[in-house]
């Protein structure tokens, strides 16, 4: 067989496989909702975080609750923070400073021995975007290595500070494997608001795959947070770590990838 039949063979599978997969799809009912709002967009969303390695939200579809503390570890705030924690049951995911950590490595070993996660938050807290390229892996390659000397974890997910990067920062951050960590809910609590401004902030925004971003430095966060967290364990919500939302992303994005758009496995993609 010549080179010209070969090209010719070659795109006549390649029109019957396109063919097949569209006529599959086609005896396929439409996608519905699941019952806790799942679906087609769900999946959508999860996977343009996932291919950018930038995280803005959780599943969807879980009536999950990721908690992130900013800023810390602090020595007067932090243990009582921890305690707090400890009685509620709810492991928490800390975006940590790495001069902090330096200063206070026994509070960051005692977040990993309670189960929380620990994660990156730059060396200085200065804004990435604000500051020369050259200096950006710098910052976050050094809160790494602080998390790294107090507890051997290498972190995985960092959260610029203030929120503050853009394009130039986000892909020298996932040209080093990191991923971006940012949120669906600021209460805003280092304004130090009032006990009922910051509940009606916190309770008014909760949604399924909510990342809430506080700080360990705020009393009244403390205060606020057992009534927050039973309330939201009676509506059904669970309270997961950061690595947690993004590996369960992950995960949902391969279960749909490898069947077809509607729900039903593909014979062409071998889903399941």
């Amino acid at each position: 067989m010549d080179r010209a039949a070969v090209k010719v063979w070659t795109f006549g599978v390649l029109i019957l496989l396109v063919l097949g997969e569209a006529w599959w799809r086609h005896l396929q009912p439409p996608v519905q909702q699941t019952a806790n709002g799942g679906g087609y967009g769900d999946v959508q969303q999860i996977y343009q975080q996932v291919g950018a390695s930038k995280m803005y939200h959780g599943n969807p579809a879980r009536k999950w609750i990721a908690l992130t503390f900013d800023d810390g570890p602090h020595p007067y705030h932090t243990p009582i923070l921890l305690k707090t924690l400890r009685q509620l049951g709810v492991r928490a995911t800390f975006f940590v400073v790495g001069k902090n950590v330096d200063r206070y490595p026994d509070l960051v070993r005692q977040m990993v021995k309670d189960g929380h996660e620990v994660e990156n938050h730059t060396y200085h807290h200065l804004r990435l975007s604000q500051i020369p390229l050259g200096m950006v892996q710098e910052e976050i390659d050094a809160g790494a290595a602080a998390i790294w000397r107090a507890t051997g974890h290498v972190p995985r997910f960092v959260r610029p500070p203030g929120g503050m990067v853009d394009h130039s920062v986000r892909l020298i951050a996932q040209f080093d494997g990191y991923v971006m960590v940012m949120w669906t809910q600021d209460p805003a609590d280092y304004e130090r608001p009032d006990e009922e401004t910051l509940k009606q902030r916190l309770f008014s925004s909760v949604r399924p795959g909510s990342i809430i971003l506080l700080h360990e430095k705020v009393p009244v966060t403390v205060k606020v947070l057992p009534e927050f967290v039973q309330e939201m364990r009676r509506q059904g919500y669970e309270f997961v770590t950061v690595e947690e939302m993004w590996k369960d992303m992950q995960h949902s994005l391969l279960r749909t990838t490898s069947r077809g758009r509607y729900g039903f496995p593909s014979p062409f993609l071998r889903g399941s």
